[in-house]
């Protein structure tokens, strides 16, 4: 087997790892929209646990890409791809924590939070589709695909601010317990649209990836 051969293969096994990571990512926001519709602690616990695999997923790939360039001194498109992996991995286990912060708030939930589950479900049905479309823009190099991933990102950015505003009304009629709720509830939806910033992060990179320029997708 030639260096250049073992190089490529070494590659593609890389991008089989984020593209895992990625299917993990996906796998554990649609646990939490089930979660959250049947308000299970059991499914949400499994959120929990499944973050570890995604972890171990982006260690893998750490050390594999940072080897891979100690041994084979890649030159530059080369080194771009590999770097465009490892900060994918990146952003994917970043998006991997805010699961697991939301399936955290379900699980330690004890007061009536029903009224806030439909906002979680919303936003976390957008981040779903969100994630779909970046990783298959990643396994098929499709820069097109990753820009409109920026345009359901305005479609969620304006989701969460309206539900920002009718809880603070909300917050100035209600009683205790129900603004306490509230106010969690305005950390968890944020966890949402944080992971949302995160894959236009994604999204950023596969154009990097593609054709080798930075750009800044708001």
């Amino acid at each position: 087997m030639t260096n250049r051969k073992h190089f490529i293969d070494e590659l593609n096994e890389l991008n089989h790892k984020a593209i895992e990571m990625g299917r993990q990512v996906h796998d554990s926001f649609r646990k939490l929209i089930v979660a959250c519709e049947s308000q299970s602690l059991e499914l949400a616990q499994a959120i929990v646990e499944q973050d570890k695999l995604i972890n171990e997923l982006e260690i893998s790939i750490n050390v594999d890409a940072y080897l891979l360039i100690a041994r084979q001194c890649p030159v530059a498109s080369d080194l771009r791809r590999t770097i465009s992996v490892l900060k994918i991995s990146n952003e994917l286990e970043r998006i991997g924590d805010y699961a697991v912060n939301v399936a955290r708030y379900i699980i330690k939930t004890k007061n009536n939070n029903e009224p806030f589950l439909k906002a979680i479900i919303e936003l976390a049905t957008l981040l779903l589709d969100m994630l779909d479309k970046i990783m298959t823009s990643f396994a098929n190099e499709d820069v097109q695909l990753a820009l409109d991933v920026s345009e359901s990102d305005e479609v969620m950015d304006n989701k969460y601010r309206s539900y920002i505003r009718e809880w603070i009304k909300l917050a100035k009629t209600a009683d205790e317990a129900a603004v306490e709720e509230a106010m969690r509830a305005v950390l968890i939806v944020k966890q949402i649209e944080r992971a949302g910033d995160h894959v236009v992060n994604i999204a950023e990179n596969i154009v990097y990836l593609v054709n080798g320029k930075r750009i800044e997708l708001d």
